[in-house]
């Protein structure tokens, strides 16, 4: 039978309609839509359709199949009722999400703990890299329900939902957080900045990562983004891209020094946004070692880039025998621990200290190649070959390639370099680490290297022409700068170096009369810096929100800075004096600084300006290293800005725990 047709205009006249709304919507737009009722009572069994109640209530009707997209229902409210329902559903499921990861709320329902797992998963899969496919796949569902994380694979959120609302409230929220600790970071702070192409679409990205000391002097190191950044990469290009990434962290006139590489692009950029720059000592290293040594093409040095090709060569003849490499070092060994090792050695005696010298085993390591752009690629390649050196001639020999065996006198040479330039390789781990201040120790580096490339009178005239051409280029590679020098001045372990007595004579200053000068000149005191002056005894500082419990060291800086006496007339050039007087201390510089700022306030401020420059650009190399572990073969088509904010999530997740 029939259902009895109904006269809805009638009925919408007599003012008895309704729509009938969702006790408990899952989004916004079903605040406005639902099912037609008369008295209060659905009129229409299993309605086929939704209505709008805006419209309803202004007279008339306007309906849409149940079926529809709530896009098109938010398209209506926008458009005919002036509603934005997406940006109340975003706002709402934000303040959920920001809740969730303070730990001050707990789901419900069975939907919000779906939405809950989705978003733990997104933050999981943002920090160890896996992609977002993931959570589809057999393995991962049936580990999740083994463990009761889930009852059924249904309850699991899809990779669409990870991988776009999941991610952006993530990355929303960690943006929030590295917003929030930048306000409180200072009036100086330091940054590095530096470009790479991605291996499989070429699109190129720009990162930049932030440093700080805070009021315990704990280095603070951030990402400010790592973002895709479209061609042309000039010099402008890159100063309004620069300019608006501070403008987006409030970092404006904030900026201390910035260390980048010396591309002319970028040099350019800074000196159109007034920006003062510190080279990238790791790149000067590497140029020096690669532009100035390897690639300078005089005779006497000719021999080295010679024997670099052909160690290259073997690589690539060697470059899918791993099994055999491998099998030849077992070989090798078992022979070695025979009574007729002496004897086998013996047949050859050309090679007879080079075989059994320290260096070379018969042990297999992986064989390494060198990259251009790579720093220290070089005498990791050496280090490789020669340790291997034995088993390479073996399985050479045994594939005929006799043409491809290094020579003794080439062995020899290859030796000298290795050993002239292994205090680079040192150099370049202590100065590229981000995790303590390195500026204060450039110029004991630097000292060292000095020393190393020195020359002996034991020197053969391979290892004499390689040290002449690194030392006539050292200076331009990895020059003493004021910023350097002032760095090293104040640690009490560093400021009696010969390099600064030698700095200094040059410019006729002294060391009161440049500390004091730097003070003038960048004494500006910083956001939270302990500055004493009379009356101001007890000016209490609010507690940062984030601020961990003190120790009793800490408490006790604290009251010494509050209640010490204030010296009146103690005038800067005592307080330079005074310093300068501090016994050598091997201590850590920045627990130094943490027990006497109160004694010295300006060198403290400074110290906090100078100290926390990184003296490389590592910290953006390694920001490059990580997207190259997020694009890659099997995920070359992910969409650039999911790129970015994947590694905002991922480089700032440790640091966000700290602060």
């Amino acid at each position: 039978m029939a259902a009895p047709t109904l006269d809805l205009p009638n009925l919408l006249r007599s003012g008895t309609l309704s729509v009938l709304l969702s006790s408990n919507p899952n989004s916004e737009v079903w605040r406005y839509f639902g099912k037609l009722a008369n008295f209060g009572e659905d009129i229409l069994q299993k309605q086929s359709k939704v209505f709008c109640k805006l419209c309803l209530d202004s007279g008339n009707f306007k309906e849409y199949s149940c079926h529809v997209s709530t896009g098109n229902l938010h398209t209506h409210l926008q458009q005919n009722h002036q509603i934005d329902t997406k940006t109340k559903s975003h706002a709402k499921q934000m303040q959920k999400l920001t809740a969730y990861f303070e730990g001050t709320s707990r789901p419900t329902q069975a939907s919000d703990e779906k939405w809950k797992l989705g978003r733990e998963i997104c933050l999981w899969f943002c920090r160890d890299l896996p992609p977002f496919h993931t959570v589809a796949k057999n393995g991962f569902q049936n580990f999740c329900c083994e463990y009761g994380i889930t009852n059924s694979s249904r309850s699991l959120p899809d990779e669409q939902t990870i991988g776009s609302a999941a991610l952006n409230d993530v990355y929303n929220l960690t943006l929030g957080k590295v917003k929030a600790a930048l306000s409180s970071a200072g009036d100086s702070v330091s940054i590095t900045l530096d470009c790479w192409t991605d291996n499989y679409r070429r699109i190129s990205y720009i990162t930049y990562t932030c440093h700080w000391l805070d009021d315990l002097w704990k280095l603070q190191n951030i990402s400010l983004g790592t973002s895709p950044f479209p061609h042309p990469h000039t010099g402008e290009a890159i100063a309004a891209d620069i300019q608006q990434t501070l403008k987006n962290f409030s970092l404006d006139g904030r900026i201390f020094r910035v260390t980048t590489d010396g591309g002319a692009n970028i040099i350019k950029a800074l000196k159109l946004c007034g920006l003062q720059r510190h080279p990238c000592l790791a790149h000067g290293m590497h140029n020096l070692i690669k532009k100035d040594f390897l690639d300078n093409g005089t005779e006497d040095l000719k021999t080295c880039s010679e024997i670099l090709k052909k160690i290259r060569a073997v690589h690539r003849s060697l470059l899918y025998k791993y099994d055999e490499l491998s099998s030849s070092a077992t070989e090798i060994k078992a022979r070695e621990e025979t009574s007729e090792t002496e004897e086998i050695l013996a047949l050859d005696d050309q090679y007879d200290t080079m075989l059994l010298d320290e260096n070379c085993t018969g042990t297999f390591t992986t064989l390494k190649r060198d990259v251009p752009t790579r720093w220290n690629s070089i005498q990791t390649m050496l280090t490789s070959f020669l340790e291997n050196r034995a088993i390479i001639k073996d399985v050479l020999e045994r594939h005929q390639l006799y043409e491809k065996i290094l020579l003794p006198n080439e062995i020899k040479a290859a030796i000298e370099i290795k050993k002239v330039l292994e205090f680079f390789e040192i150099a370049t781990d202590v100065l590229q680490g981000s995790s303590y201040p390195s500026i204060h120790l450039s110029l004991l580096i630097r000292s060292e290297i000095v020393d190393r490339i020195s020359m002996q009178d034991a020197d053969s005239d391979l290892t004499k022409s390689i040290k002449k051409t690194l030392l006539s280029h050292l200076e331009h590679r990895f020059p003493v700068t004021e910023d350097i020098v002032c760095a090293c001045l104040l640690d009490p372990g560093m400021k009696r170096l010969t390099i600064i007595e030698t700095y200094l004579a040059e410019k006729n200053q002294s060391k009161l009369k440049f500390l004091m000068q730097m003070c003038k000149s960048y004494g500006t005191p910083v956001r939270g810096a302990i500055v004493h002056k009379e009356g101001a005894e007890n000016d209490v500082k609010d507690e940062p929100k984030t601020k961990k419990k003190k120790n009793f060291v800490d408490i006790k800086n604290e009251l010494l800075k509050k209640h010490s006496l204030v010296i009146p007339d103690e005038s800067l050039d005592a307080e330079v004096k005074k310093y300068l007087l501090v016994a050598i201390s091997s201590e850590d510089v920045l627990d130094w600084w943490r027990k006497n700022e109160y004694g010295f306030p300006n060198l403290a401020n400074l110290a906090k300006r100078f100290l926390s420059i990184q003296v490389t650009s590592a910290p953006s190399e390694r920001a490059f290293s990580t997207a190259g572990l997020v694009v890659t073969s099997r995920r070359s088509s992910l969409h650039p800005l999911k790129v970015k904010k994947i590694l905002f999530v991922h480089d700032n997740y440790d640091a966000m725990l700290d602060i």
